[in-house]
């Protein structure tokens, strides 16, 4: 009997990973926010109706799996999406986005957005 290698699977981890950071709905709402730009934690906080503690713990999940990034201005930090060079999370993330990004819950989370940089000043 002739002993045959065992296949060689794909490392899915990256994608588990990712998958796993975008499974719940408030850092789903904030990668939405942050596709149109980098953003304040305080504004993220505002637009999704969170305490800045809650906001930060997502963020902090979100940033762990590689989704986002931040810096440090002042006391405040921003975030913004990270550049993505595994094209296959890459894909799941751009079909994530496109999915529900001009659905009306995402449409409400940036006018919020919107309207809280006008209140609150990040210094």
């Amino acid at each position: 009997m002739r002993m045959t290698e065992a296949p060689t699977l794909p490392d899915v981890r990256p994608a588990s990973a990712l998958l796993k950071a975008l499974a719940d709905d408030t850092r789903l709402r904030i990668v939405a926010l942050l596709a149109h730009g980098e953003v304040c934690v305080c504004h993220i906080s505002s637009a999704l109706e969170l305490s800045q503690p809650n906001a930060s713990q997502h963020l902090t999940v979100l940033r762990n799996a590689g989704v986002v990034a931040s810096r440090r201005q002042g006391s405040w930090i921003h975030y913004r999406l990270a550049n993505e060079p595994d094209p296959a999370r890459a894909r799941i993330l751009r079909a994530v986005l496109e999915g529900f990004a001009e659905s009306e819950g995402a449409v409400a989370d940036r006018s919020r957005l919107v309207a809280s940089k006008g209140e609150t000043a990040c210094e």
